[in-house]
């Protein structure tokens, strides 16, 4: 039996032995993440069988969205989750093994793959660099499959006080939204609701009004009133935020306000509600 881990579009033949995921470029599996440790979790890969432990990283390792104690056998199927990297162990039987495998090497013989994985800073595509391996291009995810993904990464940063984290987890695939819905593309309310609320908690986490500016942005492009949760969100950001654009803001009230006599009491509640935003700002 041998083992493969498959992470993006790769397969990465396993060889008996240690092998070390982390950041570094000293690992086996090198990640571009900053929410992945230098030294993050180690594969014991056997004849039959393959272990994973955490190798004592700042934000754990989680087989199955179950974050693991010490070292715990995984098999064929389990998926694994490091940082905001996701990859699966597949056990492929020795005749369906390729002729042309992965560069590997045992433990302590050197990186066996490079992978720059961009985590939605940059364009989710690069080659793996382990020289004997010919460029490869990763597909981009789906933007709202994207931040559903990061989004329970970020807020984890953002409750351990690293908004700075979060902020690069998110600021590229958050610009997309909106360079889409400024595009008028097909982009769902609840995507569209998904990254406002990311930029709102991202605004309260780094106290920079350009991510309130941003949600404000997203709802009047639209010509939409945001939801309610949104806007409680917005308060709580409006107390920390600073070069929030509090005309860009009245001109999106402006236009809500042409339109209030068709709104729905909800809808004019919320109004109301962007209203009391709107000179809680203006007082600070």
């Amino acid at each position: 039996m041998r083992f493969r881990l498959r992470y993006l579009k790769h397969d990465l033949e396993l060889s008996p032995g240690v092998f070390v995921i982390g950041r570094s470029a000293e690992c086996q599996l090198s990640l571009d993440d900053p929410l992945v440790s230098r030294r993050h979790a180690l594969l014991h890969v056997g004849d039959g069988d393959v272990y994973i432990e955490d190798a004592g990283s700042r934000n754990g390792v989680l087989v199955g969205g179950t974050k693991i104690q010490g070292r715990v056998r995984i098999g064929d199927g389990d998926r694994i989750t490091i940082g905001a990297q996701e990859m699966t162990l597949a056990a492929v039987a020795e005749a369906d093994a390729p002729r042309r495998t992965w560069a590997h090497t045992p433990a302590g013989g050197g990186p066996v793959t490079m992978v720059s994985m961009p985590v939605a800073q940059r364009e989710a595509s690069g080659p793996i660099t382990s020289p004997a391996l010919e460029e490869q291009t990763i597909d981009r995810p789906k933007r709202g499959e994207a931040l559903r993904l990061l989004g329970g990464v970020a807020d984890k940063a953002l409750a351990l006080g690293n908004p700075e984290s979060a902020e690069r987890l998110l600021q590229n695939g958050l610009q997309e939204i909106l360079t889409d819905v400024r595009a008028g593309k097909d982009i769902t309310n609840e995507s569209v609701d998904l990254a406002a609320r990311f930029a709102a908690r991202l605004a309260s986490g780094t106290g920079k009004g350009s991510w309130g500016d941003y949600v404000i942005g997203l709802y009047a492009q639209r010509r939409q009133l945001p939801p309610a949760p949104i806007v409680d969100e917005l308060y709580v950001a409006a107390r920390k935020m600073r070069g929030f654009d509090l005309a860009g803001f009245r001109a999106f009230l402006a236009d809500l306000r042409t339109r209030a006599s068709g709104f729905t009491p909800t809808e004019k509640f919320v109004l109301q509600r962007l209203e009391g935003l709107e000179r809680l700002v203006a007082s600070r």
